[in-house]
Parts: structure tokens; C-alpha cells; sequence
């Protein structure tokens, strides 16, 4: 019984240890991350075909406290540069959300995870959201629609992104070790700096965590408007260092849709005037057949 015991501790232990190795390439890359990774339906990040998507008014989303300043500390957490903000929480609130939601924590992938019409931005920015009643998102993650994240994305441009320099200044401090954090000393940081000036627009859909173990408890809110960072800028990210080497990219390819409905949020859209539209085409139809019949 003891030695059974000793074997099947070992088992769990060896198991946990693989399901924290992982990476974006190589043996330990998407294509071998463990569980829901590989069986869930609802993965994330998607490809967004536009003609697809459901237009309608879902609601906006209320970034509350997002344009405060707060003392910030950035890490290296070995697969992305990690923000965590202190002072007063952050809520998001609206749409379809069914509560608050509190920010936890912010990050960045190079280039960007979610794909819109085929076309992938230079980088994705998660500002990431557990709902109040679970206290943080690794309790979240294990209820429905615990997590809501919103996605900017930046495509690339000539001119640096100035607002974004201070990040930068504290990743070069931060890139050549796993866990090595720094302060942002310069200036504190504002999250709406990081939203575009029209963030009324949104892609919405039922998804996953982007990393394992994949929970598919993620409200995904993915803004339609867009900010720009220039080649140098993403550089600076590009030469992160992890255990595994440089991490040039850290994005999850695209995930099957399958039955999922991808909505696009466009404010004051109303479907009405479709729907009598198309009431009026089948009335229209019946008409025309009803006169071709009988002539």
C-alpha cells in the first residue's frame, strides 16, 4: 500500500509539472498542451470573419475607474510582460456582463492572438477580469462566465506609440529574467491610455483562457477600433527572454468556432427594421404567386 501510494504521488507530481512546462513552440507548444486544450469546443483565440458575425446592440461596456493613475509593477512571468496595478479596484461593468467584474491583471502578446478576417495585428493587450464574487481569476476560472476579458489590438505603424514607452523602458529591465519585476517609475499608469478613443465597437464571443489549462469560462470582448506600435517598439518585447530562449512570439494559433455566434456590438443597432424588411419580401413573395396562379 505504501509503495502505491509512493507511485502515485509521483504520477500527480510528475503530471503537475508537465502541465506548468509549456511553451509556444517545440515539444512543450500548443499542438501538446494538456486537457480542454486539445478537447474543449469553445477554445480561444478565434479568426473573426466579419460577414459572419451577428450585428446588434449588446450594450456598452463601462470601464469604471480605467482613467485613473496607479503605481504599476511589471513582470516577466516567462511567457508574456505582465502588468499588475495597486490602489482602488477596477471594474468593468455593462454589456452582457451579469455583475462587476474586477481587473486583476494586464499582459501582451506579440504578435496578436485573435485574427480578424485572417489579417493578425503586430500585438494583443488582455486586460483580464474575474467576477467580484470569486475574488481572483484562477477561482473565477472555475465557474461559467467567471472571466471577462477585453482585447486591444495594435497594428503597426511608423511612428512610435509614445504612450506605451514607459512599459518598454521597464521590459528592457525585466527581459533577461523569468520573474524579475520592475516598477514604473516614470509616470503611473492609466488604462485608458491603452483603450482606443472609440471603444463603443466590439467583437463579443464565448471562449477559453489562451493559455493552459484552457478554461472555457472567458466572456471575450475584442475592440473593434485599433492602436498602433511601431517595428522598434515591438522589438523591445520580441527580445524577452524565458527559460526556453527568446520569446520572439506568444501567441496561441486560432481555435475552431464551431457552433459559437460571434457578435458584433454596434451602439443603437437595431435589428427591427431587417426583420419587417424581411416580412415584407416573404408578404411580397406570396403576392406575386398568388397573381402568376390565378392569371
Amino acid at each position: 500500500m505504501k509503495n502505491f501510494y509512493i507511485i502515485f504521488t509521483t504520477i500527480i507530481v510528475l503530471c503537475a509539472a508537465r502541465t506548468s512546462d509549456w511553451s509556444y513552440s517545440g515539444e512543450h507548444g500548443p499542438t501538446y498542451w494538456p486537457g480542454l486544450c486539445v478537447t474543449g469546443k469553445k477554445q480561444s483565440p478565434i479568426n473573426i470573419v466579419t460577414e459572419d458575425t451577428f450585428n446588434t446592440d449588446i450594450g456598452e461596456l463601462k470601464f469604471i475607474r480605467y482613467d485613473f493613475a496607479f503605481e504599476c509593477k511589471i513582470t516577466n512571468n516567462g511567457h508574456s510582460v505582465q502588468l499588475q496595478l495597486s490602489g482602488v479596484p477596477v471594474h468593468l461593468e455593462g454589456a452582457n456582463l451579469e455583475s462587476t467584474y474586477i481587473l486583476e491583471q494586464i499582459h501582451f502578446h506579440w504578435p496578436a492572438e485573435h485574427t480578424v478576417d485572417n489579417n493578425r495585428d503586430a500585438l494583443e493587450l488582455h486586460f483580464v477580469h474575474y467576477k467580484e464574487q470569486y475574488g481572483n481569476t484562477s477561482a473565477a476560472s472555475k465557474h461559467e462566465n467567471g472571466i471577462a476579458v477585453v482585447a486591444t489590438l495594435f497594428e503597426l505603424d511608423n511612428e512610435d506609440n509614445m504612450e506605451i514607452t514607459p512599459i518598454l523602458k521597464a521590459t528592457e529591465l525585466i527581459s533577461n529574467g523569468i520573474g524579475k519585476s520592475a516598477e514604473l517609475n516614470e509616470s503611473k499608469f492609466i488604462p485608458s491610455l491603452f483603450l482606443p478613443k472609440d471603444h463603443t465597437t466590439y467583437y463579443h464571443y464565448d471562449g477559453s483562457l489562451t493559455t493552459p489549462g484552457c478554461q472555457e469560462t472567458v466572456m471575450w470582448y475584442i475592440l473593434t477600433e485599433k492602436l498602433s506600435v511601431s517595428e522598434q517598439q515591438l522589438n523591445v518585447f520580441k527580445s524577452v527572454e524565458t527559460s526556453n530562449g527568446t520569446l520572439s512570439f506568444n501567441y496561441r494559433p486560432t481555435q475552431a468556432i464551431g457552433e459559437r455566434t460571434i457578435y458584433h456590438h454596434l451602439l443603437g443597432y437595431s435589428t427591427a427594421g431587417i426583420v419587417s424588411c424581411n416580412l415584407l419580401n416573404v408578404h411580397l413573395g406570396l403576392f406575386l404567386t398568388k397573381f402568376l396562379l390565378y392569371n
